[in-house]
């Protein structure tokens, strides 16, 4: 068990927030007295990582007041078996790429974010936070990133933003596509493909031997993008979540 003191979470959410992650090995004996540690310390708000396939835990956090809000799929790519489906590429026409750097672009962009371009993340799902709060948490998100180096991208059509992505490196030979995400999703309906594989495309264009990303359930369709593109997965989590009487 590994416990992480998310202390960005109330900058984000306003509230008291702690990560747990469990090892097979671990018990729902021993979350409960965890728990109830956090709890101790003013704790308000739990995120709990678990390994699939543990009897124990899936049917034990329940009864502990956790609910279960999403799987996680950590995929990677490597460079040689990268392949986006003839299907999506031949759509690829008339659409730019073009690395943001200034602050004014970097702000420009953290606004749109805030005002709900993703919806079906856990946190903007949850009726404890909702949409508002998600967005403030990804462009928080997203300003931090883009602060500390990561490469900041726009996709447009015809001259104007239709969407962005951002990359970040973990190493010499791998790199993240963090976040992405279209600003207009009903208005742009169709265009997700495509951003994603604009977002694929720039990875490959940065020295690297493969990417590595995280994918939840709750986001389906970029799981399929993925596949198709040619990643594995490497290791599926299960996310639950608790709140505290703070």
């Amino acid at each position: 068990m590994k416990t992480t003191h998310a202390v960005w979470e109330r900058e984000n959410l306003g509230v008291d927030a702690y990560e747990i992650a469990l090892d097979p090995e671990d018990t729902p004996e021993a979350l409960a007295a965890e728990d109830q540690r956090l709890a101790a310390g003013g704790a308000q708000y739990l995120v709990v990582k678990t390994p699939v396939n543990c009897p124990r835990l899936l049917f034990g956090l329940g009864t502990l007041g956790y609910t279960f809000v999403e799987t996680v799929y950590h995929v990677m790519i490597r460079r040689d078996e990268y392949r986006m489906p003839a299907s999506v590429a031949r759509f690829d026409r008339g659409l730019e790429v073009t690395l943001r750097t200034e602050a004014d672009d970097v702000e420009r962009i953290c606004a749109l974010v805030s005002q709900g371009v993703f919806v079906s993340d856990r946190v903007s799902l949850d009726p404890a936070f909702g949409v508002k709060m998600g967005g403030r948490r990804y462009a928080n998100w997203l300003r931090s990133m883009a602060r500390s180096g990561a490469w900041l991208y726009e996709v447009l059509r015809g001259g104007s933003p239709m969407g962005f992505f951002i990359i970040q490196r973990k190493d010499a030979a791998t790199v993240d596509p963090v976040l992405m995400g279209l600003y207009d999703e009903q208005g742009d309906r169709g265009m997700g493909v495509l951003l994603h594989k604009k977002t694929l495309d720039t990875c490959f264009e940065h020295p690297c031997e493969r990417l590595t990303s995280t994918i939840v359930s709750n986001n389906a369709k970029v799981l399929r993008v993925y596949l198709n593109a040619g990643a594995t997965i490497a290791d599926t989590l299960y996310t639950y979540v608790k709140h505290l009487r703070g």
